[in-house]
């Protein structure tokens, strides 16, 4: 799909500035970050879109796309991007709780404050029951602009959870770089799980629900991805260790395998091309955006997924069932999946629809008016 951008603002080309984490730190708002910048280049080669990119962990090489890179933590980095950050047409921050420093990250309102250009805040976590912290961090970024989220679930809690002006609540969607391929008819026995590994990810329970299943031939697993960092450095392999272990105890060996390397997107997405269901077994209940439910949808592949907000929101949609938090629900649903022809077919094709909404380049699309407009608003007053 080509789109290209209107371009004709009286005060030239955009200058935006996205504050998040980035490559090469690998983490799920980084990504986004980096598809997010990419495809509103591409299309748009005029505009000026750099990256104040969040320091995590030792200091690292950088692609050109980084402007500067600052420690949240720091007042007197706070200071310095703020002032850089303020020379752009607009500010786009990626928020999550955990990335702007301790204490649920409060040091973004500094940062926030600082900023003197129009700031867009997209909200990647919402939560239901938020702290009275973190209730505040939210309600004071909405107030100081217009909030970005994800899905219309996210927005119905934001709006129900915080005091925030629904006017000023925008829903754009998670990008994906993938695309449907053409409906295939064939046996359907493989299944696929990614991401970055850790307590939390559900494996266990998908493991359990595919001991459960007793088919001819016989359901596979693959599970791909490393360990996540952050569990790595705390505890080593050993949850990945008591994962392989309960493959051992359930006589999984033939059926589950193990991908515990870094695969880059063009390879994953061969790989869930050639899967025939995406299972998301998550543990979160509160989840109201997930990068690997959209890249599933994107790509045309039905999902069976845990019933968090954002999976109920593309069920309601036919692209696939969500279950409760038991092996048992989750197995009943991967076989139905597996054998019944037409509940399969109608989830693909619903998947295949929804997929043309999700490109990066639409969502891109949906930025760029967005900063557009608030940027004319600030050169009109």
């Amino acid at each position: 799909m080509s789109v290209t951008f209107d371009t004709s603002r009286q005060t030239g080309p955009l200058s935006v500035g996205l504050v998040s984490t980035y490559p090469p730190t690998r983490c799920g708002i980084g990504r986004f970050t980096h598809a997010l910048r990419r495809a509103w280049v591409e299309a748009d080669p005029t505009a000026d879109v750099r990256v104040a990119r969040i320091l995590r962990g030792p200091a690292e090489e950088t692609d050109p796309a980084v402007e500067t890179v600052f420690d949240p933590s720091s007042p007197v980095a706070r200071r310095t991007v703020a002032r850089r950050l303020s020379e752009k047409d607009a500010v786009v921050i990626q928020h999550e709780y955990g990335i702007f420093g301790p204490d649920d990250g409060i040091a973004v309102l500094d940062l926030v404050d600082r900023i003197e250009a129009p700031v867009i805040t997209v909200a990647h976590t919402v939560r239901t029951t938020p702290t009275p912290r973190q209730k505040r961090i939210l309600e004071y970024l909405a107030r100081r602009g217009e909030m970005v989220v994800l899905s219309r679930v996210a927005r119905d809690q934001l709006v129900s959870a915080f005091d925030i002006d629904p006017d000023h609540v925008v829903v754009i969607p998670h990008g994906s770089n993938w695309s449907a391929r053409p409906f295939e008819p064939r046996t359907r026995r493989r299944l696929i799980t990614w991401g970055l590994l850790g307590p939390g990810k559900g494996i266990e329970r998908a493991l359990e629900a595919v001991a459960s299943i007793d088919l001819d031939p016989p359901v596979t697993y693959d599970i791909v991805g490393q360990t996540h960092p952050n569990v790595l450095a705390r505890y080593g392999q050993s949850y990945r260790r008591s994962l392989e272990k309960l493959v051992e105890k359930l006589g999984l060996e033939d059926q589950v395998r193990f991908i515990d390397r870094y695969v880059s997107d063009e390879e994953l997405e061969e790989m869930v091309a050639a899967a025939d269901l995406v299972v998301i077994p998550y543990d979160n209940s509160e989840q109201v955006s997930s990068g690997v439910l959209t890249d599933a949808v994107a790509a045309g592949k039905p999902v069976v997924a845990t019933s968090f907000p954002h999976a109920r929101e593309f069920a309601a949609r036919g692209c696939g069932m969500t279950v409760g938090h038991s092996p048992r629900s989750m197995a009943a649903a991967i076989e139905r999946m597996l054998t019944d022809d037409v509940t399969y077919e109608v989830a693909a094709l619903q998947a295949a629809r929804v997929s043309e909404d999700l490109s990066w380049t639409v969502v891109a699309q949906s930025y760029h008016r967005l900063v557009e407009r608030l940027a004319t608003k600030q050169v009109v007053a």
